[in-house]
Protein backbone atom coordinates (compact mmCIF):
# COMPACT_ATOMS: atom_id res chain seq x y z
CA UNK A 1 0.00 0.00 0.00
CA UNK A 2 2.82 2.44 0.85
CA UNK A 3 4.48 1.68 -2.50
CA UNK A 4 1.20 2.43 -4.30
CA UNK A 5 0.80 5.69 -2.38
CA UNK A 6 4.34 6.86 -3.13
CA UNK A 7 4.16 5.98 -6.83
CA UNK A 8 0.72 7.56 -7.26
CA UNK A 9 1.55 10.80 -5.46
CA UNK A 10 4.99 11.04 -7.01
CA UNK A 11 6.80 11.36 -3.67
CA UNK A 12 6.91 9.80 -0.21
CA UNK A 13 4.50 11.77 2.02
CA UNK A 14 5.40 12.92 5.53
CA UNK A 15 3.37 14.66 8.26
CA UNK A 16 0.27 13.98 6.21
CA UNK A 17 -3.20 12.56 6.11
CA UNK A 18 -3.37 10.27 3.08
CA UNK A 19 -6.72 9.10 1.75
CA UNK A 20 -6.72 6.07 -0.54
CA UNK A 21 -9.97 5.62 -2.46
CA UNK A 22 -11.39 2.25 -3.50
CA UNK A 23 -13.58 1.65 -6.55
CA UNK A 24 -15.15 -1.62 -5.49
CA UNK A 25 -12.19 -3.91 -4.80
CA UNK A 26 -9.74 -1.82 -6.86
CA UNK A 27 -7.35 0.86 -5.63
CA UNK A 28 -8.19 4.26 -7.06
CA UNK A 29 -7.37 7.91 -6.25
CA UNK A 30 -4.79 8.91 -3.63
CA UNK A 31 -5.20 12.31 -1.93
CA UNK A 32 -2.81 13.91 0.55
CA UNK A 33 -3.09 16.92 2.84
CA UNK A 34 -0.98 18.22 5.71
CA UNK A 35 -1.82 16.98 9.19
CA UNK A 36 -3.87 19.80 10.78
CA UNK A 37 -1.82 21.97 13.14
CA UNK A 38 -4.35 21.15 15.85
CA UNK A 39 -3.51 17.45 15.67
CA UNK A 40 0.22 18.04 15.22
CA UNK A 41 0.27 20.04 18.47
CA UNK A 42 -1.37 17.12 20.31
CA UNK A 43 1.48 14.86 19.17
CA UNK A 44 4.30 17.11 20.41
CA UNK A 45 5.24 16.95 24.06
CA UNK A 46 6.40 20.60 24.14
CA UNK A 47 2.97 22.12 23.44
CA UNK A 48 0.27 23.14 25.96
CA UNK A 49 -2.30 21.18 23.96
CA UNK A 50 -0.52 17.85 24.50
CA UNK A 51 -0.10 18.55 28.23
CA UNK A 52 -3.82 19.12 28.78
CA UNK A 53 -5.13 16.46 26.37
CA UNK A 54 -4.74 13.46 28.66
CA UNK A 55 -6.57 15.24 31.50
CA UNK A 56 -9.30 17.05 29.59
CA UNK A 57 -9.41 15.59 26.09
CA UNK A 58 -9.97 17.82 23.06
CA UNK A 59 -11.53 21.24 23.36
CA UNK A 60 -14.67 22.30 21.54
CA UNK A 61 -12.55 24.40 19.16
CA UNK A 62 -10.31 21.44 18.36
CA UNK A 63 -13.33 19.22 17.79
CA UNK A 64 -14.82 21.73 15.34
CA UNK A 65 -11.51 21.93 13.47
CA UNK A 66 -11.33 18.14 13.10
CA UNK A 67 -14.93 18.05 11.91
CA UNK A 68 -14.23 20.79 9.35
CA UNK A 69 -11.18 18.86 8.05
CA UNK A 70 -13.29 15.71 7.66
CA UNK A 71 -16.16 17.59 6.02
CA UNK A 72 -13.89 19.28 3.49
CA UNK A 73 -11.95 16.16 2.47
CA UNK A 74 -15.07 13.97 2.56
CA UNK A 75 -16.87 16.29 0.16
CA UNK A 76 -13.91 16.21 -2.23
CA UNK A 77 -13.70 12.41 -2.17
CA UNK A 78 -17.44 12.11 -2.77
CA UNK A 79 -17.09 14.04 -6.04
CA UNK A 80 -15.53 10.98 -7.71
CA UNK A 81 -18.56 8.78 -8.59
CA UNK A 82 -16.53 5.56 -8.87
CA UNK A 83 -15.32 5.76 -5.25
CA UNK A 84 -17.12 3.30 -2.98
CA UNK A 85 -15.02 3.54 0.20
CA UNK A 86 -11.62 4.70 1.41
CA UNK A 87 -8.72 4.15 3.78
CA UNK A 88 -7.22 6.84 6.02
CA UNK A 89 -3.53 6.86 6.85
CA UNK A 90 -2.04 9.34 9.33
CA UNK A 91 1.71 9.91 8.94
CA UNK A 92 3.49 11.87 11.67
CA UNK A 93 7.26 12.35 11.75
CA UNK A 94 7.24 14.90 14.59
CA UNK A 95 5.59 12.75 17.27
CA UNK A 96 7.30 13.16 20.64
CA UNK A 97 4.54 12.03 23.05
CA UNK A 98 4.18 8.43 24.20
CA UNK A 99 2.75 5.79 21.88
CA UNK A 100 -0.37 5.55 24.03
CA UNK A 101 -0.98 9.31 23.92
CA UNK A 102 -0.34 9.39 20.16
CA UNK A 103 -2.87 6.61 19.63
CA UNK A 104 -5.41 8.37 21.85
CA UNK A 105 -4.97 11.74 20.12
CA UNK A 106 -5.04 10.43 16.55
CA UNK A 107 -7.85 8.01 17.41
CA UNK A 108 -9.96 10.87 18.74
CA UNK A 109 -9.29 13.03 15.68
CA UNK A 110 -9.92 10.09 13.35
CA UNK A 111 -13.32 9.37 14.92
CA UNK A 112 -14.46 12.93 14.17
CA UNK A 113 -12.91 13.05 10.69
CA UNK A 114 -14.31 9.63 9.73
CA UNK A 115 -17.76 10.61 10.97
CA UNK A 116 -17.80 13.51 8.52
CA UNK A 117 -16.86 11.10 5.71
CA UNK A 118 -19.91 9.08 6.72
CA UNK A 119 -22.12 12.16 6.42
CA UNK A 120 -20.94 12.37 2.78
CA UNK A 121 -21.86 8.67 2.32
CA UNK A 122 -18.17 7.86 1.97
CA UNK A 123 -17.44 4.91 4.33
CA UNK A 124 -13.97 4.64 5.85
CA UNK A 125 -12.99 0.96 5.78
CA UNK A 126 -9.71 1.25 7.68
CA UNK A 127 -7.69 3.88 9.57
CA UNK A 128 -3.99 3.59 10.42
CA UNK A 129 -1.24 5.62 12.07
CA UNK A 130 2.47 5.54 11.17
CA UNK A 131 5.08 7.32 13.24
CA UNK A 132 8.78 6.56 13.58
CA UNK A 133 8.40 3.69 11.08
CA UNK A 134 5.87 1.92 13.34
CA UNK A 135 2.37 0.96 12.16
CA UNK A 136 -0.61 1.28 14.49
CA UNK A 137 -4.17 0.18 13.83
CA UNK A 138 -6.84 2.77 14.65
CA UNK A 139 -10.07 1.33 13.28
CA UNK A 140 -11.39 -1.24 10.81
CA UNK A 141 -15.01 -1.43 9.72
CA UNK A 142 -14.88 -5.23 9.56
CA UNK A 143 -13.55 -5.94 13.05
CA UNK A 144 -12.67 -4.33 16.36
CA UNK A 145 -9.79 -6.73 16.90
CA UNK A 146 -6.48 -6.08 15.19
CA UNK A 147 -3.09 -7.40 16.27
CA UNK A 148 -1.12 -4.81 14.29
CA UNK A 149 0.00 -2.41 17.02
CA UNK A 150 3.48 -0.97 16.76
CA UNK A 151 4.73 -3.26 13.99
CA UNK A 152 7.85 -2.10 12.15
CA UNK A 153 7.28 -1.19 8.51
CA UNK A 154 9.84 -1.69 5.79
CA UNK A 155 10.98 0.51 2.94
CA UNK A 156 8.27 0.51 0.23
CA UNK A 157 10.98 0.88 -2.43
CA UNK A 158 12.31 -2.55 -1.47
CA UNK A 159 9.01 -4.32 -2.15
CA UNK A 160 8.60 -6.46 -5.26
CA UNK A 161 5.72 -4.32 -6.54
CA UNK A 162 7.57 -0.98 -6.41
CA UNK A 163 9.60 -1.41 -9.63
CA UNK A 164 6.41 -2.50 -11.41
CA UNK A 165 4.58 0.64 -10.29
CA UNK A 166 7.57 2.90 -10.96
CA UNK A 167 9.90 1.20 -13.47
CA UNK A 168 11.97 4.35 -14.09
CA UNK A 169 12.46 5.21 -10.40
CA UNK A 170 10.87 8.62 -10.89
CA UNK A 171 9.45 8.66 -7.35
CA UNK A 172 12.43 7.10 -5.59
CA UNK A 173 13.74 9.09 -2.64
CA UNK A 174 17.25 8.62 -4.01
CA UNK A 175 16.28 9.89 -7.47
CA UNK A 176 15.61 13.38 -8.74
CA UNK A 177 12.06 13.26 -7.35
CA UNK A 178 12.67 16.05 -4.86
CA UNK A 179 11.23 19.43 -5.85
CA UNK A 180 13.51 21.80 -7.70
CA UNK A 181 15.38 24.36 -5.66
CA UNK A 182 14.18 27.92 -5.97
CA UNK A 183 16.85 30.30 -7.28
CA UNK A 184 15.88 33.75 -6.10
CA UNK A 185 17.13 36.93 -7.76
CA UNK A 186 19.90 38.84 -5.97
CA UNK A 187 18.77 41.25 -3.27
CA UNK A 188 18.80 44.83 -4.49
CA UNK A 189 18.52 48.14 -2.71
CA UNK A 190 14.93 49.12 -1.92
CA UNK A 191 13.42 51.45 -4.49
CA UNK A 192 10.04 53.10 -4.78
CA UNK A 193 7.58 51.12 -6.88
CA UNK A 194 4.54 52.52 -8.67
CA UNK A 195 1.56 50.17 -8.66
CA UNK A 196 0.58 49.34 -12.26
CA UNK A 197 -2.85 50.52 -13.43
CA UNK A 198 -4.35 47.25 -14.64
CA UNK A 199 -7.79 48.68 -15.32
CA UNK A 200 -6.46 51.37 -17.66
CA UNK A 201 -4.21 48.88 -19.44
CA UNK A 202 -7.01 46.40 -20.14
CA UNK A 203 -9.54 49.06 -21.15
CA UNK A 204 -7.37 51.30 -23.31
CA UNK A 205 -4.46 49.07 -24.37
CA UNK A 206 -6.03 45.62 -24.79
CA UNK A 207 -3.71 44.68 -27.66
CA UNK A 208 -0.68 45.10 -25.35
CA UNK A 209 -2.25 42.69 -22.85
CA UNK A 210 -3.10 40.23 -25.61
CA UNK A 211 0.50 40.37 -26.85
CA UNK A 212 1.65 39.35 -23.35
CA UNK A 213 -0.72 36.39 -23.29
CA UNK A 214 0.39 35.32 -26.77
CA UNK A 215 4.02 35.40 -25.63
CA UNK A 216 3.26 33.22 -22.60
CA UNK A 217 1.28 30.80 -24.76
CA UNK A 218 4.10 30.58 -27.30
CA UNK A 219 6.66 29.60 -24.69
CA UNK A 220 4.28 27.12 -23.04
CA UNK A 221 3.29 25.59 -26.38
CA UNK A 222 6.81 25.34 -27.81
CA UNK A 223 8.55 24.25 -24.62
CA UNK A 224 11.85 25.52 -23.15
CA UNK A 225 13.53 28.12 -25.33
CA UNK A 226 16.35 30.60 -24.91
CA UNK A 227 14.87 33.79 -23.49
CA UNK A 228 15.91 37.09 -25.02
CA UNK A 229 16.19 40.08 -22.71
CA UNK A 230 13.18 41.82 -24.24
CA UNK A 231 11.08 38.66 -23.79
CA UNK A 232 12.13 38.38 -20.15
CA UNK A 233 11.09 41.98 -19.59
CA UNK A 234 7.69 41.47 -21.24
CA UNK A 235 6.94 38.20 -19.45
CA UNK A 236 7.83 39.59 -16.03
CA UNK A 237 6.07 42.91 -16.57
CA UNK A 238 2.81 41.08 -17.28
CA UNK A 239 2.93 39.41 -13.84
CA UNK A 240 2.53 42.76 -12.10
CA UNK A 241 -1.12 42.71 -13.16
CA UNK A 242 -3.24 40.23 -11.12
CA UNK A 243 -5.84 39.78 -13.87
CA UNK A 244 -3.13 38.97 -16.44
CA UNK A 245 -1.56 36.53 -14.00
CA UNK A 246 -4.93 34.79 -13.55
CA UNK A 247 -5.30 34.52 -17.32
CA UNK A 248 -1.78 33.05 -17.61
CA UNK A 249 -2.69 30.26 -15.18
CA UNK A 250 -5.90 29.65 -17.11
CA UNK A 251 -4.24 29.47 -20.54
CA UNK A 252 -1.62 27.10 -19.11
CA UNK A 253 -4.36 24.82 -17.79
CA UNK A 254 -6.41 24.88 -20.99
CA UNK A 255 -5.72 27.20 -23.95
CA UNK A 256 -5.70 30.92 -24.73
CA UNK A 257 -9.21 31.11 -26.22
CA UNK A 258 -10.76 29.33 -23.24
CA UNK A 259 -8.91 31.66 -20.90
CA UNK A 260 -10.00 34.80 -22.77
CA UNK A 261 -13.65 33.74 -23.10
CA UNK A 262 -13.75 32.82 -19.43
CA UNK A 263 -12.07 36.00 -18.19
CA UNK A 264 -14.35 38.26 -20.27
CA UNK A 265 -17.47 36.34 -19.22
CA UNK A 266 -16.52 36.65 -15.54
CA UNK A 267 -15.85 40.38 -15.91
CA UNK A 268 -12.19 39.96 -14.97
CA UNK A 269 -11.38 41.36 -18.41
CA UNK A 270 -13.41 44.31 -19.78
CA UNK A 271 -15.46 44.10 -22.97
CA UNK A 272 -12.61 45.90 -24.78
CA UNK A 273 -10.42 42.81 -24.30
CA UNK A 274 -13.12 40.55 -25.73
CA UNK A 275 -13.56 42.85 -28.71
CA UNK A 276 -9.83 43.05 -29.38
CA UNK A 277 -9.46 39.26 -29.14
CA UNK A 278 -12.70 38.68 -31.06
CA UNK A 279 -13.97 36.09 -28.58
CA UNK A 280 -17.63 35.64 -27.58
CA UNK A 281 -18.95 35.24 -24.07
CA UNK A 282 -19.15 31.67 -22.79
CA UNK A 283 -20.87 30.69 -19.57
CA UNK A 284 -19.22 27.25 -19.67
CA UNK A 285 -15.72 28.73 -20.02
CA UNK A 286 -16.50 31.29 -17.32
CA UNK A 287 -17.38 28.52 -14.89
CA UNK A 288 -14.29 26.53 -15.90
CA UNK A 289 -11.93 29.47 -15.32
CA UNK A 290 -13.58 30.47 -12.06
CA UNK A 291 -13.23 26.95 -10.62
CA UNK A 292 -9.77 26.27 -12.07
CA UNK A 293 -8.20 28.87 -9.78
CA UNK A 294 -9.03 26.51 -6.89
CA UNK A 295 -8.17 23.40 -8.92
CA UNK A 296 -11.75 22.11 -8.97
CA UNK A 297 -13.15 22.66 -12.47
CA UNK A 298 -14.95 19.70 -14.01
CA UNK A 299 -12.76 20.08 -17.08
CA UNK A 300 -9.37 18.68 -16.21
CA UNK A 301 -6.16 20.64 -16.85
CA UNK A 302 -3.53 19.96 -19.47
CA UNK A 303 -0.72 18.75 -17.21
CA UNK A 304 1.86 18.95 -19.99
CA UNK A 305 1.17 22.66 -20.50
CA UNK A 306 1.31 23.23 -16.74
CA UNK A 307 4.68 21.46 -16.69
CA UNK A 308 5.98 23.78 -19.39
CA UNK A 309 4.73 26.78 -17.39
CA UNK A 310 6.69 25.45 -14.42
CA UNK A 311 9.89 25.20 -16.48
CA UNK A 312 9.43 28.71 -17.79
CA UNK A 313 8.91 30.14 -14.30
CA UNK A 314 12.07 28.44 -13.04
CA UNK A 315 13.89 30.20 -15.88
CA UNK A 316 12.33 33.56 -15.00
CA UNK A 317 12.74 33.50 -11.22
CA UNK A 318 16.49 34.35 -11.08
CA UNK A 319 15.84 37.16 -13.58
CA UNK A 320 12.94 38.69 -11.68
CA UNK A 321 12.93 41.59 -9.22
CA UNK A 322 11.12 42.57 -6.03
CA UNK A 323 7.99 43.51 -7.98
CA UNK A 324 7.67 40.25 -9.92
CA UNK A 325 9.61 37.52 -8.09
CA UNK A 326 6.82 36.85 -5.59
CA UNK A 327 4.33 36.26 -8.41
CA UNK A 328 6.71 33.81 -10.12
CA UNK A 329 7.11 31.78 -6.91
CA UNK A 330 3.36 32.02 -6.35
CA UNK A 331 2.77 30.32 -9.71
CA UNK A 332 5.30 27.60 -8.86
CA UNK A 333 3.64 27.01 -5.48
CA UNK A 334 0.17 26.97 -7.06
CA UNK A 335 1.33 24.32 -9.55
CA UNK A 336 2.56 22.07 -6.73
CA UNK A 337 -0.68 22.61 -4.81
CA UNK A 338 -2.97 21.62 -7.70
CA UNK A 339 -0.78 18.56 -8.23
CA UNK A 340 -1.68 17.52 -4.70
CA UNK A 341 1.77 18.32 -3.26
CA UNK A 342 0.67 20.80 -0.61
CA UNK A 343 3.74 20.30 1.56
CA UNK A 344 6.03 21.27 -1.34
CA UNK A 345 3.84 24.28 -2.10
CA UNK A 346 3.94 25.40 1.54
CA UNK A 347 7.74 25.05 1.54
CA UNK A 348 7.98 27.27 -1.53
CA UNK A 349 5.65 29.86 0.01
CA UNK A 350 7.56 29.85 3.29
CA UNK A 351 10.84 30.58 1.50
CA UNK A 352 9.30 33.23 -0.74
CA UNK A 353 7.44 35.09 2.01
CA UNK A 354 10.78 35.95 3.61
CA UNK A 355 12.07 37.30 0.31
CA UNK A 356 8.84 38.93 -0.96
CA UNK A 357 6.81 39.75 2.18
CA UNK A 358 4.44 42.17 0.42
CA UNK A 359 3.27 39.81 -2.36
CA UNK A 360 -0.48 39.29 -1.84
CA UNK A 361 -0.63 36.24 -4.12
CA UNK A 362 1.75 34.44 -1.75
CA UNK A 363 -0.16 35.43 1.39
CA UNK A 364 -3.42 34.18 -0.14
CA UNK A 365 -1.82 30.86 -1.09
CA UNK A 366 -0.30 30.52 2.36
CA UNK A 367 -3.72 30.91 3.97
CA UNK A 368 -5.21 28.19 1.76
CA UNK A 369 -2.34 25.80 2.38
CA UNK A 370 -2.40 26.22 6.16
CA UNK A 371 -6.12 25.47 6.15
CA UNK A 372 -5.32 22.13 4.51
CA UNK A 373 -7.49 22.89 1.46
CA UNK A 374 -7.02 20.21 -1.20
CA UNK A 375 -7.31 20.91 -4.92
CA UNK A 376 -10.34 19.13 -6.35
CA UNK A 377 -8.41 17.87 -9.40
CA UNK A 378 -6.30 15.71 -7.09
CA UNK A 379 -9.38 13.84 -5.85
CA UNK A 380 -10.67 12.63 -9.23
CA UNK A 381 -9.12 9.81 -11.23
CA UNK A 382 -9.53 11.50 -14.59
CA UNK A 383 -7.99 14.83 -13.51
CA UNK A 384 -5.35 13.90 -10.92
CA UNK A 385 -1.68 14.55 -11.67
CA UNK A 386 0.77 11.65 -11.54
CA UNK A 387 4.57 11.41 -12.01
CA UNK A 388 4.17 10.16 -15.59
CA UNK A 389 2.97 13.66 -16.52
CA UNK A 390 6.43 14.92 -15.63
CA UNK A 391 8.20 12.42 -17.88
Amino acid sequence: MLAYIQCTLGFRPTNSIVIVAFAGNRLSTVVRCDIPHTLQNLLRSDTPESVTFMDFGVTETQELQFMETGRHIGQLMAQEPSTTSCLLLYLSDDTSVSDQQALAAVGTANAMISAQFGVQRMPVEESWLIHHDLLWHLRCAATTECTVQGDTIGDPEQTSIFPKLDPTGATSETSGATPRKLHFPPVTAATSHIEPDTETLLEHRPHAALKWLELWDEHIREGPMMLHSDEVSELLSSLEHPAIREAILALACFDTNTALRGMVTLGRFPAAMGAAAQVPLSAADGLTIEHSAMGRSKRGPDWHRIGELERLCHQLLPLSDDATGGAVVGILAWIEWVRGRGSVALRYVGQARKRFPAERFLSTLEGQLKQGIVAGWATRVETAWNPQHAA
